[in-house]
């Protein structure tokens, strides 16, 4: 019998599901949790994955300026060529799962999906493209399945959910000002923010048995009407301009398979692969939605600010092994491959990830989970001059970075009831 198998993998699922999905391609942080409809009983689940990526560009240079122009505390100093531009962050998540009846169960959740966090600095040539990047997000969703008999010992589900997101953007950078009495540089920046439903659709194979289960989930793209303001204050003059501003962005679709079963008693295989639609978004261009032209020289309508992306289509797989040591604990290993979304104008490459986890069981009702990982982020070189691949600006630089590290910590609990 390989029926223990199927107690091991919880904390596999959720060892490779929690740090990569924090640090995966484009602007994905925590994905769609659909296994912990698949626990018996009642579950509440919470916990948060901390990841710490070590990103650093060399080599900073192709803006036309030799020395920092900005009237501010780096006046005429040289730039800077080297500066770290990841930061750490944190990652929570909770969900709630009630048994309906024998067939039917539904998950409340709350999670993080859409994240981003750099800061280039303000005395290098990238702080004419972005200096600081924040984008954050809710999400407040419900999964459902249903399941029906397809033989005596096997399964088949259908799985649903629908959600309600908040997304939120912001940007600070330098930007040149052609004024009448002659250019100025001033401290701009973006604040906007929407929020959408989205949905998501799929269907699942069990033969719990032998900790058999194959899953495939489509997840919506999510359309978002952004709205805010660019401000700006003028380097070294008592000046500031503001205008609302108006964007449209959708967050990608996605489709993902999952495959897992026993291997033998107390063991378990499992693997998954994601398709997420990154391609779809090119540049994000914020409007003028103002009653007049801004700076006196941007219409009504026209654009104010953009955030050129332009990402390729995201890729991850996964494989895995999980084990039962004895009724108190289990473990897990995983590897994975993210393929990077960049096509030059960031800095997001590929992502291998090497996780360990372990979950101990306190009670019949309490385990705890506790999971680490370190991976490498491949190297590369981003360009956002007028030379890139998909356009630049004249204030544009280039920047090369080589094979950096990532880790993170995933601590979650889990409660039956």
């Amino acid at each position: 019998m390989l029926k223990t198998a199927f107690k091991v993998s919880a904390v596999t699922l959720a060892l490779s599901g929690g740090i990569l999905s924090a640090h995966a391609g484009g602007l994905e942080r925590s994905s769609q949790d659909f296994d912990i409809l698949f626990d018996d009983g009642n579950v509440v689940e919470t916990g948060a994955t901390f990841v710490t990526p070590q990103r650093k560009l060399k080599n900073i240079r192709g803006n036309p300026f030799p020395l920092n122009p900005v009237p501010d505390q780096n006046f005429g100093k040289p730039f800077d060529t080297e500066v770290d531009e990841g930061k750490s962050y944190w990652v929570p998540k909770i969900s709630a799962k009630f048994q309906l009846t024998d067939d039917l169960a539904c998950a409340a959740q709350y999670r993080q999906p859409w994240g981003i966090d750099t800061d280039s600095g303000i005395n290098n040539a990238r702080m004419f493209g972005a200096i600081k990047q924040k984008i954050s997000s809710n999400d407040y969703g419900l999964n459902c399945s249903y399941r029906f008999a397809a033989g005596d010992k096997s399964f088949f589900r259908i799985l649903g959910g629908v959600s309600y997101q908040q997304l939120k953007g912001e940007q600070t950078k330098i930007s040149p000002l052609p004024l009448p009495t002659g250019l100025a540089y001033g401290n701009s920046r973006l604040d906007v923010d929407d929020s959408a439903f989205g949905w998501r659709l799929g269907a699942a194979y069990e033969i719990p048995e032998i900790a058999l289960r194959a899953s495939l989930v489509y997840q919506s793209k999510v359309n978002y009407k952004l709205e805010g303001n660019v401000d700006i204050d003028v380097a070294g003059a008592p000046l500031s301009f503001t205008t609302p501003v108006i964007g449209s962005v959708a967050t990608p679709q996605s489709v993902e398979f999952k495959f897992q079963t026993g291997i033998a008693p107390d063991w378990l295989a499992l693997a998954s692969i994601k398709w997420t639609d990154w391609k779809s978004i090119t540049a994000v261009s914020f409007l003028n939605d103002g009653s007049q032209p801004f700076l006196g020289r941007i219409p009504v309508g026209s654009e104010v600010t953009s955030l050129d992306l332009y990402y390729k289509d995201g890729w991850t797989l996964m494989g895995g092994v999980g084990h039962k040591f004895n009724d108190k604990w289990s473990g897990a290993a995983t590897l994975t491959w993210d393929r990077g979304t960049t096509t030059g104008l960031t800095s997001q490459t590929d992502v291998w990830l090497l996780g360990l986890g372990a979950n101990y069981k306190a009670t019949e009702h309490l385990e705890f989970r506790l999971a680490g990982a370190v991976g490498i982020l491949t190297s590369g070189t981003l360009d956002n001059t007028l030379a890139a691949k998909n356009g630049g600006s004249q204030f544009g630089s280039k920047a090369d970075f080589g094979t950096d590290v990532v880790g993170g910590m995933t601590l979650s609990a889990k409660y039956r009831f």
